[in-house]
């Protein structure tokens, strides 16, 4: 079950790209998130170190001019990334660069990693092997 108390910054120039992006984490059960359009703003909103977001996912577009982003944030998702210069100062926890958009496995596996699902409890058992358990064994 996903922790429902994540806050989640979606930076990209392109409205129906933030859009997209908040569908598919809204449906793995997402639902604290901030889209932004401009690095501006991303600056503006993880000024505050106290507070910082728990995922923060940014098109490489908006940091022409930085290859770090914001270290406010405590995860951090690259996405149309093609330049893989190495990033100075404080990094993320997390820090994942993608050459594309994310799409729902990229997503998914990424916040497995910041949110992981937690483990089953107990063995489960499969029906057929219950029911082969109850046979008796020939020959005994």
């Amino acid at each position: 079950m996903p922790n429902k108390a994540l806050t989640i910054l979606i930076a990209d120039e392109q409205h129906l790209q933030r859009l997209y992006i908040e569908k598919m984490l809204n449906q793995l059960g997402y639902h604290r998130i901030v889209p932004v359009q401009t690095f501006e703003e991303v600056q503006i909103l993880t000024a505050i170190p106290a507070e910082p977001f728990d995922v923060l996912i940014i098109n490489a577009g908006l940091l022409v001019d930085t290859c770090e982003p914001q270290p406010q944030a405590r995860h951090v998702l690259v996405y149309d990334h093609l330049d893989l210069c190495k990033p100075t100062g404080a990094t993320p926890a997390v820090l994942v660069r993608l050459p594309g958009v994310p799409d729902n496995v990229n997503l998914e596996h990424f916040m497995d990693i910041i949110d992981p699902p937690e483990a089953a409890t107990g063995l489960r058992v499969l029906p057929w092997l219950r029911e082969l358990s109850r046979q008796p064994v020939a020959g005994v």
